[in-house]
């Protein structure tokens, strides 16, 4: 039995003590994310499905450990300095609608390209600039348009610039795609279109357009889920590999109900296993996407309509996914989705209809897609994405910022 029992703890030591050592050096080298959630800075909100909370904030990162940003929003839910409705110092205004690209929480607020563009545009004209960020995470065109009929207006922006991501913004504005992309979560009511394709608002109701109603979530709370909340508050280790696990969809839909993964792997366990807003880039577009683009293209129309009416001037940016930015991002997702085989692709379609429909409408607009592929492809470039966040880094708001400044300029004749 002494032998037995010697042995038993010569091998409890010699798993222990490594582990204990791994764990030292992950804390040591700072490669696992804090323990601390981030701030809540959203809550729901009965037109605009989530808005800031306003005077909310805090220290930001992701659990990738790739940024640590102090985020702070003002009085009026924005996240940017205080801005009243007046303008007292003239100041040329540009109010920019956009969704995470916008909010920017990966950088400072000085370094977002709301700021960047703000200082750009402030030297070129020789009087004040004021670059008034309307963006949200998660937001689509229509909460963009909303917000701008129901608060942006208000500022009396000289240019209205809306910031369209190429990879989901469709996706989200067409309730049956990004329900499903969600799981089957529904966070806000829909605009659709009439048999004639006239925009049809979608229906408030306050009583319940601000709640989250989750169809596929499970009613009790999954059992090893109080494990891993321990697991993520004490082991540096648990809380650097979790998120490079969650990213394996076998592993998710097989461990994640569970909740081994945390909360954010339950919720992923009842996503689509193989990421449906890629299919933006199916050519051509199957028949939900073909009805995402009719009701996306109504919205922008829209919009132009309701901002000249105010003496306002819209401009579109269309900004690139990663995976167009860099062809070594778009060889990893077909290795890792064996559903997105046989199927014909074309990563530059969504970016050549948008600029079809938008000259066609008359509506200013700038491509930043062949901008960041021409800086990529310079071997001095710093990267222009987070490697797992996939929002811009510093550099890549600082190209677009200059990009943006430019245009204007040229474009619209915005000098001194």
């Amino acid at each position: 039995m002494k032998q037995i029992f010697s042995r038993l703890l010569l091998i409890t030591l010699g798993f222990i003590i490594p582990l204990f050592m791994v764990e030292f050096g992950v804390r040591l080298t700072n490669l696992a994310p804090p323990p601390e959630p981030n701030p809540t800075i959203w809550q729901p909100h009965p037109l605009l499905g989530w808005w800031h909370i306003p005077y909310s904030g805090g220290l930001f990162h992701n659990d990738f450990n790739e940024f640590e940003t102090d985020v702070h929003i003002n009085a009026r839910g924005l996240r940017d300095r205080e801005i009243g409705y007046d303008n007292p110092s003239h100041a040329f205004r540009v109010l920019s609608l956009a969704d995470s690209f916008g909010e920017s929480l990966q950088v400072p607020l000085e370094q977002t390209y709301h700021k960047q563009l703000e200082s750009h545009l402030s030297a070129s004209l020789g009087h004040p600039v004021e670059v008034i960020n309307g963006g949200v995470g998660g937001w689509g065109t229509d909460q963009e348009a909303i917000f701008y009929l129901s608060e942006g207006f208000r500022y009396n922006p000289d240019i209205v610039l809306l910031a369209f991501f190429i990879r989901n913004d469709t996706v989200n504005n067409y309730g049956p795609l990004e329900i499903a992309r969600n799981g089957g979560s529904q966070q806000k009511q829909f605009f659709s279109l009439s048999p004639t394709g006239e925009l049809i608002a979608p229906p408030l109701d306050i009583s319940t357009t601000a709640t989250v109603t989750p169809t596929t979530s499970p009613t009790e709370s999954p059992l090893l889920l109080p494990l891993a909340d321990t697991l993520w508050q004490y082991s540096a280790i648990y809380r650097f590999a979790t998120p490079y696990l969650r990213n394996i969809p076998p592993l998710v839909q097989n461990l994640g109900p569970s909740g081994i993964l945390g909360g954010e792997g339950v919720v992923r366990a009842h996503h689509p296993t193989t990421p449906l807003e890629f299919f933006i880039y199916q050519e051509p577009p199957n028949e939900p996407f073909t009805a995402a683009w009719q009701l996306t293209e109504s919205l922008i129309a829209h919009l132009q309509i309701e901002v000249t009416k105010r003496n306002s001037k819209l401009v579109v940016v269309l900004i690139g996914a990663p995976e167009q930015v860099y062809p070594a991002e778009w060889e990893t997702l077909l290795t890792r989705n064996p559903a997105f085989q046989g199927i014909t692709w074309n990563l530059d379609s969504p970016n050549q209809r948008l600029n079809q429909f938008l000259t066609a409408q008359n509506i200013p607009h700038l491509d930043l897609l062949p901008i960041f592929r021409q800086a990529a492809a310079q071997p001095n470039t710093p990267p222009l994405h987070l490697r797992h966040d996939q929002h811009w880094t510093v550099t890549g708001h600082a190209l677009a910022a200059q990009a943006i400044g430019e245009y204007l300029e040229k474009e619209l004749g915005i000098r001194n």
